[in-house]
């Protein structure tokens, strides 16, 4: 937690709390609950976001949590001068990117693959950034509201997949630590009403297009998709018998975005996915799921983007077989 002496620092700037962009529940669950904390010390911030908020799902629920985030272009002249504190998110990621000046904090949950100048971070590998922010009102024992609690125990539980992937002792500790503050109902109503009907033209879309290359599954989206429903129907793709890591991809605006999944536990997808697209793109995330984009400027020089992705990551695996073999 941030010590007494950060705290009155904060009182003497806008602080503002950032999202990564296209953020899911865990990144607007963490932002919201921090906050709050925050507020209990007087202090005010705004929750801010790059990118859209893309799905009916989120929509809801910040409405239900009354949850309030303004995109970062309401603000982009202000972040140079203010404290900047990023949530779910780190400097350097692929999703991220704005000038934050030099006044910068980290709370985020992902392996850490290119080092930044914080003035304070808090950086652990549990299974959602919720967890590290529930820990905060825990340590400080800082009653939290119904709404915050349900929030972190949605993006909690959002994040690991109901516990199913990348989830630690520390994740269970703090799911405890919040279950009886929060609306569980209301949760549960959240995490069961996610999809739209037309959100299965896309799992149709996904489903005409498997492909699968040793323990790989490839699906191509050949459409505008939100990229939290291209990892809905990752993690759909990696509960098939056949399939040990599904590769998820689809068309965002001028970029093409990725999303991976895996229960090979002798491959690391953050890394995978950074040796597949370090030519053409960005991407890393944790052991068991991760995501990453094609740039436009190298989109134009592919002809077949299948095929190109299908080989990227078959001879990304290989790369990372023969170093593993090699230690």
């Amino acid at each position: 937690m941030f010590t007494k002496d950060l705290l009155e620092h904060f009182k003497t700037k806008q602080v503002f709390i950032h999202t990564h962009d296209f953020p899911d529940p865990d990144a607007f669950a963490s932002a919201y609950g921090l906050q709050n904390l925050l507020s209990h010390y007087d202090i005010d911030s705004v929750i801010c976001y790059g990118g859209v908020i893309e799905r009916l799902s989120l929509i809801q629920m910040l409405k239900v949590f009354n949850i309030e985030a303004s995109p970062r272009t309401d603000y982009e002249n202000e972040f140079f001068n203010a404290v900047n504190i990023l949530v779910d998110s780190q400097i350097n990621n692929a999703n991220i990117v704005f000038n934050c000046g030099e006044d910068v904090y980290c709370i985020d949950h992902h392996p850490v693959f290119s080092k930044a100048d914080y003035k304070w971070q808090d950086i652990r590998q549990v299974g959602a950034c919720a967890s590290i922010i529930i820990s905060y009102f825990v340590e400080s024992r800082i009653k939290m509201s119904r709404d915050v609690a349900s929030a972190l125990c949605y993006g909690l539980k959002m994040d690991t997949n109901d516990f199913n992937r990348g989830c630690t002792k520390f994740d269970i500790e703090m799911f405890n630590e919040v279950f009886d503050y929060c609306d569980y109902e209301q949760v549960t109503y959240i995490n069961q009403n996610q999809l739209v009907l037309d959100d299965f033209k896309a799992f149709k879309a996904a489903i005409n297009n498997i492909k699968t290359v040793d323990e790989f599954g490839f699906a191509y989206i050949p459409f505008q998709c939100p990229s939290t429903l291209v990892a809905i129907i990752s993690d759909f793709l990696l509960s098939t018998e056949e399939v040990k890591i599904s590769v998820v991809f689809s068309k965002l605006d001028d970029v093409v975005k990725f999303s991976i999944r895996s229960e090979d536990s002798n491959v690391h997808v953050g890394n995978l996915i950074r040796i597949a697209l370090k030519d053409i793109g960005n991407g890393g995330g944790h052991p068991t799921m991760a995501g990453g984009i094609i740039y436009k400027k190298y989109l134009d020089k592919i002809d077949n983007l299948e095929e190109t992705v299908i080989n990227l990551f078959t001879s990304a695996y290989k790369e990372w077989r023969k170093k593993d073999h090699d230690k």
